[in-house]
């Protein structure tokens, strides 16, 4: 009994994973940007690009861009969680975030803005 737990992780580290897993996407910096790549490479997502890095996790979970919209994906599996369908989206905190499909970038200086009318609140699964 007391080396079935050794040989069950054994087992689990040798076995073979399927290509396009959760577990065979990791994060590399290419070409000035974070992206999320697969076990061949493919780029799948960008990490959303902020205060000169990529995205800090928030609550297990960071912003990523595909196609213009933002996102969120697993900070451990790089998964996708919540779909990219927003223009804007802050960070999650207290289990929800803020997210709009209608904002402005307003300048002050070095420093930018999100503005909007039309914020919601979401839950980590994306359920406003």
């Amino acid at each position: 009994m007391k080396y079935l737990l050794p040989f069950l992780l054994l087992a689990a580290a040798c076995a073979p994973l399927k290509p396009g897993s959760a577990e065979t996407l990791r994060m590399i910096e290419k070409d000035h940007r974070w992206v999320v790549v697969d076990a061949q490479n493919q780029e799948r997502y960008e990490v959303f690009f902020y205060d000169n890095g990529p995205d800090a996790p928030s609550e297990g979970l960071y912003r990523i861009v595909q196609n213009g919209k933002i996102g969120y994906a697993d900070a451990s599996t790089h998964a996708i969680v919540i779909a990219p369908q927003y223009d804007y989206a802050y960070p999650f905190e207290n289990g929800k975030a803020k997210v709009s499909t209608n904002c402005q970038t307003v300048k002050d200086g070095e420093y930018s803005t999100w503005t909007s009318e039309a914020w919601v609140m979401i839950d980590r699964e994306g359920k406003q």
